[in-house]
């Protein structure tokens, strides 16, 4: 389905494929903002936080996605639902680097569940049409966006793991201040 195939429907979306944090897990992700403010002594000026229900750990970022290939997803993502241990955090990280930061983000371990969840991903989009995915994947979550010049001082330890219990299929709308994500189909992970 490329996007020739697909055309400039109205059903063309941004979307991605993600894990949400359970409830506990989002408001520990709350308290690790909080954790920087305080050792950055407020929030350093220009950065904007990402909103606590809009955290999530992006398996595979779709892009453009056609109706056929939004409904393949819905279609699949029971069979991606797959339980997962908690994942431990590594490190906070700024993206791509602090001479460039752009991104503030929580750095995950990436456990063999966790990596095979994402090869299925990416084989899915694949099947569904789209391209390869040119980086490895890196398990993380943004916390916040920066603007050229932010500087961010002491980055303290994280907590330690983080349990992720939902996996979705995302479309993302690009606005100002932030972009704005949807829920387009979500899928409870299996139990452990």
């Amino acid at each position: 389905m490329s996007g020739a195939a697909r055309g400039g429907s109205q059903a063309d979306a941004r979307c991605f494929l993600a894990l949400l944090p359970d409830d506990a897990s989002r408001a520990a992700l709350q308290r690790c903002r909080e954790s920087l403010e305080r050792a950055n002594s407020g929030a350093p000026r220009g950065l904007r936080w990402v909103e606590p229900a809009a955290l999530h750990l992006t398996l595979r970022f779709l892009g453009e996605s056609g109706s056929a290939q939004i409904d393949y997803f819905k279609h699949m993502l029971p069979t991606l639902a797959h339980a997962l241990p908690a994942i431990d955090a590594r490190r906070y990280g700024i993206w791509p680097n602090r001479a460039r930061p752009r991104l503030l983000v929580l750095e995950l371990e990436t456990d063999a569940s966790l990596s095979q969840l994402a090869a299925e991903c990416e084989m899915h989009a694949r099947k569904a049409g789209f391209a390869p995915e040119p980086r490895d994947f890196r398990a993380h979550v943004t916390l916040a966006r920066l603007r050229p010049g932010c500087a961010l001082g002491i980055l303290p330890n994280p907590p330690p793991a983080f349990t992720f219990d939902t996996i979705a299929l995302m479309r993302s709308t690009l606005a100002q201040p932030a972009a704005t994500y949807t829920e387009l189909a979500r899928e409870p992970l299996a139990s452990t």
